[in-house]
């Protein structure tokens, strides 16, 4: 579903205005330690304590986060080297860090090698649609220095995907609004054991298989759009689709999800994704979320903001170390015509 007409729900929109949270102020510190096993199906469960195991033909523990000076790199292979927390042929999984500002380009509507942006200083990402993109493409972000990241949507099926087949009707849901043929996935503790394998093939055929870096894991948040999947097991499938990035190996972001969490979730997830991408947190009053005690930022770990309606404080953004910035809504390459971007911290500048 890319990208999203209104992440939020009328009512939830009404709840996230009425509690605005306030970015802190000050830099950030510390970071976490990430340890993620690898889910290659089967079904996962949620602890109270936040603890989650993944069952079936492996099995995923995640513990919470320690506190180190940088952000951490797990082990596995990658593919290219930036600065400020990276992936290299050393074998580590990209982790970007939130010391220094990290270029954001979210290009998951259109993408050609043309639209590899000039005049770019310090870490740089592409975000592009993982299905349509090829290892050609994936080369020349990294052969620009830039880290390439594969959009999957792991939440919805749409109609246009080569393997919708693949789905059996026991696991789709109603329509996604505003989507004409795409269709919510049931990631119920009973249906994860199809979903899983699904999107394990996805994350090696149009991620790993061209050499992506990263996953960008779209619509984690079923639970907060439809009955039919419950709070626990949406949380636990998405456990498990991080377990299955890092199998592979590759780096996974939380997308949106951290906003509709309680603060004692936040160990698990922290544990298990590597970096988080935010839709509109300054329009929905949100941002506070990552820089909450125990969050992202302060665990020393990047945080993406994109706002489409209104724009970032940028002051404040670049205090807090969010990257943020606004953009066009269809999220098309730079050559595309309707593409927009203004970041808070300019493309050619490396500090906060």
């Amino acid at each position: 579903m890319p990208p999203t007409l209104s992440r939020h729900s009328p009512l939830l929109a009404l709840g996230a205005l009425a509690s605005i949270a306030l970015l802190a102020c000050g830099s950030p510190g510390g970071s976490t330690s990430s340890s993620t096993g690898q889910g290659t199906g089967g079904s996962a469960s949620v602890s109270s304590s936040g603890a989650t195991s993944v069952s079936s033909t492996g099995s995923t523990s995640t513990s919470s986060s320690s506190s180190s000076s940088s952000a951490s790199v797990s082990s596995s292979s990658s593919s290219s080297s930036t600065s400020g927390g990276s992936s290299s042929s050393s074998g580590a999984v990209w982790a970007p860090g939130a010391s220094a500002p990290i270029h954001f380009h979210w290009m998951i509507g259109s993408f050609t090698t043309a639209d590899i942006l000039p005049g770019q200083a310090g870490p740089v990402v592409y975000d592009i649609d993982g299905q349509s993109a090829t290892a050609a493409d994936v080369a020349a972000i990294h052969a620009a220095g830039a880290i390439a990241v594969c959009y999957v949507d792991v939440g919805t099926l749409e109609p246009e995907r080569p393997d919708v087949a693949s789905f059996p009707a026991s696991v789709v849901g109603p329509a996604v609004q505003g989507w004409p043929g795409e269709k919510w996935l049931l990631a119920t503790a009973a249906n994860q054991s199809v979903l899983l394998p699904l999107m394990q093939a996805r994350f090696a055929e149009w991620c790993q298989g061209k050499g992506f870096d990263g996953i960008e894991a779209d619509n984690l948040d079923a639970w907060t759009n439809i009955s039919g999947v419950t709070e626990a097991d949406n949380l636990a499938y998405d456990l498990a689709i991080a377990g299955l990035a890092h199998a592979l190996p590759l780096s996974i972001g939380l997308k949106n999800v951290m906003t509709d969490l309680d603060p004692s979730q936040y160990p698990s997830f922290l544990s298990a994704f590597d970096w988080a991408l935010n839709e509109q947190c300054y329009e929905y009053g949100e941002c506070g979320t990552y820089t909450a005690a125990g969050s992202f930022i302060p665990a020393g770990k990047a945080v993406f903001d994109v706002e489409y309606n209104v724009a970032p404080d940028c002051a404040q953004a670049n205090l807090a170390h969010l990257n943020a910035q606004e953009t066009d809504l269809d999220l098309v390459g730079a050559t595309a015509s309707g593409y927009a971007y203004t970041p808070c911290i300019p493309d050619a500048q490396t500090t906060w």
